[in-house]
């Protein structure tokens, strides 16, 4: 008798392991987007190994060099969420995305199971000189998928061509680092990435 409880109990759990796989596999939606402050550290085309910036932002060298120097700015190009959960999805919450010379606010909707995630923006004060920036706030209306944790995050949109480009963002916290490593290091003539690692 023990021994047949045994084997049903053996059944049991082994059946019960893909359930909670399934589980495991969802998304903790709040925990990724709220509470923190994002900051852009890329912006870029989907595929292994692109550059920080894909081609075509900048006209000149100058032009990269202001935006580079307006990206390492506290406050500019950062996005924060705010919302709660209900099973899974989270709906009707609040996001406000900031560049250099505008604001935009607006709702979003994102869902741990398939990481789908909409963003409507609903009012923009100020407008943008910098490419860097009009091509920032281009980039947040088209985002339609996510993935990341809460160190880093990465909105995959897609442009009218249909190509498929990538924004990432770190937490703010490991950007303040990075600036700080930055001002320490400014005579050694090396680039520090937004994130707080070297680039050459």
């Amino acid at each position: 008798m023990k021994k047949i409880t045994l084997l049903l109990t053996g059944i049991l759990l082994i059946a019960l392991i893909p359930l909670i796989s399934s589980c495991n596999n969802e998304d903790d939606v709040v925990e990724i987007f709220t509470g923190k402050t994002w900051k852009m550290s890329r912006l870029t085309d989907h595929g292994k190994n692109p550059p920080q910036f894909y081609q075509g932002i900048w006209k000149t060298e100058t032009e990269k060099m202001k935006s580079m120097e307006l990206l390492n700015k506290e406050g500019n190009f950062q996005v924060t969420f705010e919302g709660s959960e209900v099973n899974g999805e989270v709906n009707g919450t609040q996001i406000k995305i900031q560049g250099v010379g505008s604001t935009a606010t607006g709702t979003w909707q994102a869902n741990g199971k398939d990481n789908t995630v909409r963003i409507q923006i609903k009012n923009v004060r100020g407008t943008e000189t910098d490419p860097l920036a009009k091509a920032f706030m281009a980039a947040i209306r088209k985002v339609f998928s996510y993935e990341g944790d809460i160190n880093q995050l990465t909105l995959f949109y897609q442009e009218d061509n249909q190509i498929t480009r990538k924004i990432g963002f770190v937490n703010n916290k490991t950007a303040r680092y990075g600036l700080r490593k930055q001002r320490k290091t400014r005579d050694t003539g090396q680039t520090l990435h937004t994130n707080g690692q070297y680039l050459g």
